[in-house]
């Protein structure tokens, strides 16, 4: 049998293995501390779940706040990136629809492009401002 998930199987169990012989050569360390000092042995037996605890709502805790910092600096990226091309579309449409002082409109119309007064429809027949007849 030398498969690659039996190979994987015997390095998780070698792996468990080794961290329950530090949990319990740990453990048995504290009890020891704690009958030294005389103080009860349940107070010795708790301080390592105790830490393993500590140490897993630590790791949870940070984990949420490398998190909540990767979210900030994507919304932070996304609302500068908007404010761009709002910004972008803000110029296009001023660009297009500029008026002059007649109070026309820069657009195509019937006569090409130029300023134009009046609503921007094709039944409506706008006249065109910035043409100069010499008549």
């Amino acid at each position: 049998m030398s498969s690659a998930a039996y190979t994987r199987g015997t390095k998780a169990a070698s792996v468990w293995k080794r961290l329950s012989r530090v949990y319990y050569d740990s453990d048995n360390r504290f009890a020891t501390w704690a009958d030294r000092k005389n103080i009860p042995a349940s107070i010795g037996k708790s301080a390592v779940p105790f830490s393993v605890l500590i140490l897993l709502t630590l790791t949870i805790v940070a984990g949420f706040a490398i998190g909540t910092v990767i979210i900030i600096v994507a919304a932070f990226v996304y609302m500068v990136r908007h404010i761009q091309l709002s910004a972008l579309n803000a110029l296009d449409t001023t660009s297009s629809n500029s008026s002059c002082a007649a109070g026309g409109q820069f657009r195509s119309g019937n006569d090409g492009d130029g300023f134009y007064s009046g609503p921007d429809d094709i039944t409506v027949t706008a006249s065109r401002l910035d043409r100069e007849d010499d008549d």
